[in-house]
């Protein structure tokens, strides 16, 4: 729970409500949503300044900070969000996949963010290696890494600014536009957003195998799928997830390495 300290700072007198989701450390109290900073400041200061000018009037609405009465964007490493109406409702799938690319969409053009070379968390660890950037596993024996790694080939989509977590983070607002919260930024190709999507699907929202092939037909969509699971699963690695865990992904695994060994 965030502290008086940190309440004070925000303007906040109403009383505090948990929400459910994500790591299980979010309040909301005044239309604001408090959770412990998990973003570095710089990234922060983006999602304030160009995310905010950049997807102002835009198809999406988007959770962005909030200064403190002291302009500051964290007070004692707790940051607010303004608060966005919506339910997240499963499948839908192809429809999540248009968020994907309506979210990039509103950064068309902009460069790569500089503060992306400055995280160095596990999911930002397990991309590098998914994109073949780092080799480092820390001597790690990663459950169906050396097969996905053998299978990957170059792909040459265009690389822009994609939300690497929507799959849990779109809520639908009826007769409103669709809520992207928790804003979780890359600089890849789009198409690896949408194959994110596309593995959580099958993988842990009971989502048909089938859903590999209808997220995306074209002939380069099984090497994203092929940096998706990479992703996940080196992510739930670094994080020390227990090893019968992996076991979520052995169908989806089998399912990407044919569609790749056919499409070579």
């Amino acid at each position: 729970m965030p502290p008086q300290p940190v309440l004070d700072a925000f303007g906040i007198a109403g009383p505090l409500k948990k929400l459910e989701g994500g790591k299980g450390s979010a309040w909301l109290a005044d239309g604001l949503v408090l959770k412990p900073r998990d973003l570095l400041p710089q990234e922060l200061e983006w999602l304030d300044t160009r995310a905010r000018e950049l997807s102002h009037g835009g198809p999406l609405r988007l959770s962005l900070p909030v200064r403190s009465t002291a302009g500051n964007l964290s007070e004692e490493e707790w940051v607010a969000y303004g608060y966005l109406p919506g339910e997240y409702t499963s499948g839908r799938w192809l429809e999540k996949a248009s968020v994907a690319l309506a979210f990039s969409g509103l950064f068309t053009g902009e460069p790569r963010p500089p503060f992306l070379d400055e995280r160095n968390h596990a999911w930002a660890e397990a991309d590098r290696f998914a994109w073949e950037e780092t080799s480092a596993l820390g001597g790690q024996e990663i459950p169906y890494v050396p097969e996905l790694v053998a299978a990957r080939r170059p792909v040459d989509g265009v690389p822009c600014i994609i939300h690497g977590d929507l799959t849990g983070n779109i809520l639908e607002h009826p007769g409103g536009v669709p809520a992207v919260i928790d804003p979780t930024l890359y600089y890849r190709p789009v198409d690896y957003a949408v194959a994110i999507i596309a593995v959580d699907a099958v993988c842990f929202e009971g989502a048909s195998l089938s859903l590999l092939e209808s997220m995306s037909p074209g002939q380069a969509f099984p090497q994203y799928l092929l940096r998706a699971l990479l992703f996940r699963i080196v992510t739930d690695a670094l994080n020390h997830r227990q090893e019968a865990a992996f076991g979520a992904y052995r169908h989806t695994v089998e399912r990407v390495l044919d569609r790749a060994a056919s499409h070579r």
